[in-house]
């Protein structure tokens, strides 16, 4: 979590506190060269950079502030202690300097508060880490399941990001049609099929879906089958806007375990929004399946 600046946002104390704080990311967001400009009405205006990163070990970075135009050493380690591990957050500056006389908000600190942010930041880790520990992430469980084999029907397109819910009201209307029409047996809720889901190019490659009991061939329409295997899979309860919350933290869980997942990711919508107005109840099944 302290080794990826981007991650700081849900434990730092100071930006937790500093609510007008803006962040710049470099062109690395985690690990050593990773760095970030902030500026804020509370926090002042400096920068920060990773100087060198061990995961699970030691991180070192460079804290610079503009208003006193000095630079710290900031330096996390955490050490094994029997089944526990032992994390420390320090700071030192670079001359020998009052610490006292730091920028925006450090400037109208106390000793004794500086160091209880750090022991704040440092729970605020803890808190995180044991939820993680639980297969929580970000507020959402995540679940190890064993999925059998899937097969689909679908429609599948480079759709732009902004086009998205567009695409699945044009295409999944046209697939109860078509299996309707050829008695194709349905075996589950619609369904989303993301194979890429590209930033750069706001494009993501993916598929409008129906789930079939059988594989089937039917005109206008491809055919998809899913291996059985082992997945994870998150229950989300919201919109589509904030649906990347729940990817977000799944990509985490990934990480954090050295796991991989085998594409498509697939999004199966259980709550038909035209009998439920209430978006805080649509669960939408999120199932990633991970490679062998």
């Amino acid at each position: 979590m302290y080794n990826n600046l981007e991650k700081w946002g849900s434990w730092s104390p100071w930006q937790l506190k500093d609510t007008t704080m803006v962040i710049e990311y470099g062109d690395k967001k985690e690990g050593k060269g990773a760095s970030y400009k902030w500026h804020g009405e509370e926090s002042g205006e400096g920068s920060i950079e990773i100087t060198e990163s061990i995961k699970n070990q030691t991180m070192k970075a460079n804290m610079y502030f503009k208003d006193w135009d000095a630079t710290s050493f900031v330096e996390f380690n955490a050490v094994p202690s029997g089944s526990n591990t032992v994390v420390t957050w320090s700071m030192e500056d670079a001359e020998d300097l009052p610490f006292l006389a730091r920028g925006g908000m450090l400037i109208s600190m106390q000793k004794s508060g500086i160091k209880n942010d750090f022991e704040e930041g440092l729970q605020n880790l803890k808190k995180i880490v044991e939820q993680r520990a639980k297969g929580i992430y970000n507020g959402y469980k995540i679940n190890p399941i064993v999925l059998e084999e899937q097969h689909y029907i679908m429609n599948r397109q480079m759709v732009a990001m902004a086009n998205v819910q567009q695409f699945y009201a044009t295409n999944l209307g046209a697939l109860f049609q078509k299996a309707q029409k050829s008695e194709v047996e349905m075996d589950g809720k619609p369904c989303g099929l993301f194979f890429k889901w590209d930033e750069s190019s706001n494009k993501t490659d993916m598929a409008a879906a129906i789930p079939v009991a059988n594989p089937v061939n039917i005109m206008g329409a491809t055919s998809w089958t899913i291996p059985a295997g082992n997945g994870l899979q998150i229950d989300y309860y919201g919109n589509f806007e904030n649906s990347v919350k729940p990817h977000n933290a799944m990509a985490d869980y990934l990480k954090d375990y050295g796991l991989l997942n085998n594409p498509p990711v697939v999004e199966e919508y259980v709550t038909d929004p035209s009998e439920e107005e209430d978006p805080t109840k649509w669960l939408t099944k999120i199932t990633y399946f991970l490679a062998q």
